[in-house]
Order: structure tokens, then C-alpha cells, then sequence
């Protein structure tokens, strides 16, 4: 008896395995990008993307994706300068625009079999849309939380000078 190759996420697969067509169906949406930035905040990786082509999905030139900082949590990561076909998901975004995870199909932009797949489902790729807003890695994750600490500052420090002031007077 032989082990099988175990995976850490149930729907680990080849991406150009069989389950290919299947597996880019449910995509949120489909690009051809190269990453260009990566921003770890917490337990979450953001990619920026300068975006060459769209098979499917409003996007703009410039986008961002989230993934987990795990393998083991089914996280997906990015080598800075490569070019990638990227097909995302709408789950746990945590503020960017699109999540990628180790079970989409998301592969290099030179694997032709998921490149032929996504054009069979998808149809011919387009330019992305330059009207779009571009979703840059600075737009996402954390800086809607220093937002939230900053008013959260502010509350605190009215809420305080409103406390001194009741107590001063006669």
C-alpha cells in the first residue's frame, strides 16, 4: 500500500487537471495581470496587479487581490513581476475587490491548457476597462482601519474634554 499526496486544502488540484473547465466556471472574475506590489496586513496578503487582459469581470488597470498568509488556511501568493492568469473570488475579500485561494485556478499566464480553457467558457480576452476605477494595494485592508482608529481617537478625546469640561464647572 502507497500514500496518496495529501493536501492541506480538500480541492487542491493540477491546474490544468481535468477539472479545469469546472473549476473556472465559478469564478468571480478572470484577468491576465502581472503582480506588482504585495502588502501584508494580519493574517492577509494584498497583490496589486497591472491588468493586460479580461476574460470576465468589471475591472480597471490596475486591481487588487486578498489571500490568506497560510497554506494551510488554502492561501495563494505571488511572485512580484511575473504574470499570472488570475481567476478570483468574491469570498473574503477583506476590502479588495477580489480574493484569490489555492483552490482557484489561478496559474502562470503561460499555462496554455487553463488559457484555452478560460477561452472555451469565457470567450476571447479584452483590454481592461480605463474608465474603471483601478483599485491600487494602498486603497485596501488596513487603511479603512486606521480610519476606524482615528474616529474612534476622536470620539474618545471629545468624550473626554466634554468630561473635564462638566467637572469644572461650579
Amino acid at each position: 500500500m502507497t500514500p496518496t499526496t495529501a493536501f492541506a486544502c480538500s480541492c487542491a488540484y493540477p491546474p490544468d487537471g481535468s477539472q479545469i473547465v469546472e473549476q473556472i466556471s465559478h469564478a468571480a472574475s478572470i484577468f491576465t495581470g502581472t503582480a506588482t506590489a504585495e502588502r501584508v496586513a494580519g493574517q492577509t496578503a494584498f497583490y496589486e496587479f497591472d491588468v493586460r487582459e479580461v476574460f470576465d469581470g468589471d475591472i480597471g488597470t490596475t486591481t487588487t487581490v486578498s489571500s490568506s498568509v497560510h497554506d494551510a488556511a488554502c492561501g495563494r501568493g505571488f511572485e512580484i513581476g511575473s504574470e499570472y492568469l488570475v481567476f478570483t473570488s468574491t469570498y473574503d475579500t477583506q476590502g479588495a475587490p477580489w480574493s484569490v485561494n489555492s483552490c482557484s485556478a489561478t496559474t502562470e499566464s503561460s499555462n496554455d491548457r487553463t488559457r484555452e480553457a478560460a477561452v472555451t467558457v469565457y470567450g476571447a480576452p479584452h483590454a481592461p476597462d480605463p474608465h474603471r476605477d483601478s483599485v491600487g494595494i494602498d486603497d485596501v485592508g488596513t487603511a479603512r482601519w486606521w480610519m476606524l482608529a482615528a474616529t474612534g481617537g476622536a470620539v474618545w478625546l471629545i468624550a473626554l474634554a466634554v468630561r473635564r469640561r462638566r467637572s469644572n464647572k461650579p
